[in-house]
């Protein structure tokens, strides 16, 4: 007589996710994928014990791993709004920076987290915080993220000045141009407000020195609906649940 099997099939044991290993780096607040390639190539990180130079390596969440001699932890996400004073610098190339960004959030984390964009010395206003990979790359790739920079220029800004701007400028061999480009009320016609999708203070600078003004400073106070209200300069605060949710919608 057969004897019925209470289980007929062996259950397999799930299987444990893995991550590319320069993207652990990345993730973790190391570096950029890039920079990460690099180091591998140069033998500088360890999987386990072991030495791994390979491109594309896979690495489970239990592996040690280490960069230069040190473990690596993975960190949760972190989303950053900063409202950025004069004279510091954010760049998301790496390398050692006199006045970084960086000194500005080390309360917020203890490992670095890379700013989305670059901001120069001169801007201010609003940066945001990642080491979130798939969300950075989004919103570096997007050109839906709506921004207001009001800005201050050498000379009075003229009619013409603004619809040159809205009508477009090849900058960095791609066509750019302001959304809405207006006076501020009550301030001299050498101040104006500006309305743009997903341009960078760089670009914006290029944009007005095209039609022959010299911009005097500039501050970033709209970043993807996010604005400066209770964030006074120098200062941090965390992305809610709805900002995020609002920032990974973007097309």
């Amino acid at each position: 007589m057969d004897i019925k099997k209470t289980h007929s099939k062996q259950e397999s044991a799930p299987v444990a996710k893995t991550i590319r290993l320069n993207k652990f780096l990345s993730n973790a607040g190391i570096c950029s994928r890039r920079e990460a390639d690099e180091f591998i190539k140069m033998g500088l990180v360890h999987v386990n014990g072991k030495t791994v130079t390979e491109m594309g390596y896979q690495v489970q969440p239990t592996d040690e791993i280490k960069y230069d001699g040190a473990r690596v932890q993975q960190l949760p996400p972190v989303y950053l709004l900063l409202n950025k004073p004069k004279g510091f610098v954010a760049t998301s190339q790496g390398g050692k920076i006199n006045k970084s960004v960086q000194e500005l959030i080390r309360t917020a984390v203890k490992s670095k987290v890379p700013p989305v964009g670059d901001m120069g010395r001169p801007m201010t206003g609003l940066l945001l915080f990642t080491n979130d990979e798939a969300l950075r790359k989004k919103l570096n790739n997007s050109s839906s993220i709506p921004m207001i920079y009001q800005v201050v220029l050498d000379q009075n800004v003229t009619k013409e000045m603004m619809d040159t701007m809205k009508a477009g400028q090849v900058v960095f061999e791609k066509m750019q141009k302001v959304t809405a480009i207006s006076h501020i009320q009550g301030k001299s016609k050498k101040e104006v407000g500006v309305e743009v999708h997903s341009i960078s203070p760089a670009v914006l600078v290029k944009l007005f020195a095209a039609v022959g003004a010299k911009v005097v400073q500039m501050d970033r106070v709209v970043y993807g609906g996010m604005t400066k209200k209770e964030l006074p300069r120098g200062n941090w605060r965390k992305l809610n649940s709805k900002e995020i949710g609002f920032l990974k919608m973007m097309p």
